[in-house]
């Protein structure tokens, strides 16, 4: 087992963690925060989130979740009955990350700004990523081929606005 409290600092791969202790047990309300980006991971490791809110933060820095990590987080959802949260940039990268956790047996909840608080926040459109050619292609593929985003609304239509920013050549 890890002592993640003592692993500060260090990076703790799944390797790192002994899964053959048997089932996992909880006494503790928790969330698993999973985070798709380096700067906002070591934003929340710099502030110490995990110490002042209970959480596990899970740090998925390839640009598409490993099937081992899904799993992990799958096994902590099922087996300690947590919620699973998301922190990710508003990006149809993000939104197809999202995507494999769902397929994966994860469901996941959605942080972070979005392209419909732009309005409401009275945000500058630039505030959001400007979107290029790659992620203009996904967002489409997402709308029109990825069978879990089709069975959410929410990110249907946070797609639609997404494709609808002005797109980096």
């Amino acid at each position: 087992m890890v002592d993640c409290a003592n692993a500060r600092g260090r990076e703790v791969t799944l390797s790192d963690v002994d899964s053959s202790g048997g089932d996992m047990t909880s006494n503790a309300e928790y969330i698993i925060l999973v985070v798709g980006s380096y700067g906002a991971y070591f934003r929340l490791t710099k502030d110490e989130v995990d110490r002042r809110f209970p959480c596990i933060i899970v740090y998925t820095p390839d640009p598409v979740p490993e099937e081992d990590t899904i799993s992990f987080v799958r096994k902590m959802k099922e087996e300690l009955d947590l919620p699973v949260l998301a922190i990710a940039e508003s990006s149809p990268r993000s939104v197809k990350n999202f995507s494999l956790f769902v397929a994966g047996g994860c469901d996941i909840k959605w942080l972070g700004l979005r392209p419909s608080d732009v309005v409401p926040l009275k945000m500058h459109p630039r505030c959001m990523r400007p979107m290029n050619s790659k992620d203009f292609k996904l967002a489409q593929r997402l709308l029109e081929k990825d069978a879990v985003v089709k069975q959410r609304p929410e990110w249907v239509e946070e797609l639609k606005k997404m494709v609808w920013r002005p797109v980096e050549k």
